[in-house]
């Protein structure tokens, strides 16, 4: 079976950056590529995550909470920036919430000079 996403990674200077992306974006594919994420993090002592989704559709909210109980187990207390190329903004905003109501720090941009200083600075 063919995977329904592509997924990039790349080690930079204090992050882990990471593009995501595809048709449609679920909670399932979601879980599968954060998992993917967090392994190359855990190999590389990183925390900090610089992600660019590339998602032509994005979740419902029910999904999104879904995802956000995935992130909130699997990387807690780590700081991440996102960049949705599709701006996807109503539901990437109700992922930051959620993320952070689960000791997340994640902040949304626009695009990946801002998205990169924040977690640099941060």
């Amino acid at each position: 079976m063919e995977k329904e996403y592509t997924l990039e990674t790349d080690d930079r200077v204090g992050y882990l950056y990471a593009l995501a992306g595809g048709d449609k974006l679920t909670a399932e594919i979601s879980i599968q590529y954060w998992n993917v994420i967090a392994e190359k993090c855990f190999e590389l002592g990183r925390s900090k995550i610089l992600i660019e989704k590339n998602f032509v559709e994005s979740v419902t909210p029910a999904e999104m909470l879904e995802m956000a109980e995935h992130l909130g187990k699997l990387l807690p207390t780590w700081r991440i920036a996102f960049v949705d190329r599709y701006g996807h903004d109503s539901i990437n905003e109700l992922g930051k919430k959620l993320a952070r109501n689960r000791d997340i720090m994640m902040q949304t941009f626009n695009n990946l000079k801002d998205a990169e200083r924040w977690l640099l600075a941060n």
